[in-house]
């Protein structure tokens, strides 16, 4: 009988495969990022940039990286790599503008020393961390702790894709973000359709009955911005009010009126 010792089984396979892709990628100095301008939406003046990774073709989408990164147990140092990239190409955006940052909760809980380098940079520079939880918090106390510590040295916290079904009123509550997202779902489209527009304006109150920012993501069309406006959203972004660059190619831009 041959041994089965060492046999490959097609989930070892597949998270082998991800580990090496995920490694090449942070050994090679990845992934690459560009900025997203977030605008005021009531006169489309950048308030902000996101950072957004890019990665090598063939391995999926941005999300599936991050997923197959964490399923193969580098999730947090994809996560470093990703924002360590992502604070030294920030200094060639223009001045006085926040960047935020992508980042689970697990990485921060992951690495003491990784919070003192977003502290630091937070006090060169306006700093906003969107928590980009996919799942439930494993141990809430824990991220209240390390945001409480992130926020003692001025970095703000953001609850990113509120309306999917990823973020809900729990990490709200729990949170208590500085800046809350609007998931795209909801945002894109909005005009004519009575729950979109109910459920962003219900969000929007959310955010200033607690002194929280709204950003409505997923700005595509003339219709997504002027509906967007008129229901008052705090900041605007998307392709129509500004598309993803590098940081050498992002000015000060803002979107337009409706044509």
């Amino acid at each position: 009988m041959l041994s089965t010792k060492g046999a490959s089984t097609p989930l070892h396979s597949t998270l082998l495969r991800s580990r090496r892709r995920v490694e090449a990628v942070i050994a090679g100095g990845g992934p690459s990022i560009v900025f997203q301008p977030i605008v005021r939406g009531h006169d489309g003046a950048v308030e902000g940039y996101e950072a957004l990774s890019r990665f090598p073709p063939g391995g999926g989408d941005t999300e599936e990286w991050f997923a197959d990164a964490a399923h193969c147990g580098l999730g947090p140092a994809l996560d470093r790599s990703a924002v360590v990239n992502a604070l030294k190409e920030s200094a060639r955006l223009p001045q006085g503008r926040f960047v935020a940052v992508n980042l689970s909760a697990a990485t921060l809980l992951d690495d003491s020393t990784f919070v003192d380098l977003l502290i630091d940079f937070g006090a060169r520079r306006p700093l906003v961390i969107e928590i980009t939880e996919h799942a439930a918090l494993d141990d809430e106390d824990a991220v209240v702790d390390v945001l409480a510590e992130l926020r003692r040295g001025g970095v703000s916290i953001a609850v990113d894709d509120v309306g999917s079904a990823y973020a809900g009123a729990r990490q709200l509550v729990v949170l208590e973000p500085e800046m809350i997202k609007l998931d795209a779902f909801v945002v894109h489209d909005m005009k004519g359709n009575r729950a979109k527009s109910a459920l962003a304006e219900l969000v929007l109150e959310f955010a200033r009955r607690t002194d929280a920012r709204c950003v409505f993501e997923g700005i595509e069309t003339d219709e997504d911005l002027e509906t967007a406006r008129m229901i008052g959203a705090d900041l605007l972004q998307g392709y129509r009010t500004g598309r993803p660059e590098p940081a050498a190619d992002s000015g000060e831009i803002g979107c337009s009126q409706p044509r």
